[in-house]
């Protein structure tokens, strides 16, 4: 489903949409390729994040992707599935946990995040990262649900690695 009457050229739905605004998706894909490359927050934190943002928008597809990045830096399956029930599952840190709650209440009640909470975040990553990472929820969380308002995703049924943004590349 989606409400735009005509999409630009592009290898993916994504791509197809963004490339008629060609200004904000070249700032867009910058800052995740940035966040990604340069690895300015742990990329299992981060996919982690974005797994549990994409289950909370019922966004299968997204739920189903994996960075490479992540991946590379030592995501497993195991964790990937478990990411719903991340507050009881032994396969995550302590941060990791912190960061995945973080993520769950920024998504659904950005106002419910509590001292405590940003706190728990900031033991794992400076200042500097802590910016970067609500950042990228942000990204993470905006992304999700223009996808799903304009129907920008391509179909995947299984779990799938792809590569991560770059600052010039495309966007999965």
């Amino acid at each position: 489903m989606t409400w735009l009457s005509v999409e630009a050229e592009g290898p993916t739905a994504l791509e197809r949409v963004l490339r008629l605004r060609p200004d904000l998706r070249d700032l867009f894909t910058g800052y995740l390729g940035l966040l990604w490359s340069e690895r300015l927050v742990d990329p299992v934190v981060l996919e982690l994040c974005r797994l549990r943002i994409a289950q909370l928008h019922g966004d299968g597809t997204q739920a189903l992707l994996r960075y490479d990045a992540a991946v590379a830096a030592g995501l497993t399956e195991a964790q990937a599935a478990a990411v719903a029930s991340w507050f009881d599952s032994p396969l995550f840190s302590e941060h990791q946990k912190a960061c995945i709650a973080y993520a769950e209440v920024f998504a659904m009640d950005v106002h419910a995040l509590t001292d405590e909470m940003a706190d728990a975040v900031k033991v794992g990553m400076d200042d500097a990262a802590f910016v970067a990472f609500t950042v990228a929820l942000g990204m993470f969380d905006g992304l999700g649900r223009f996808r799903l308002v304009l129907g920008a995703d391509e179909p995947v049924t299984a779990p799938a690695t792809v590569p991560a943004p770059r600052p010039d590349g495309v966007l999965h």
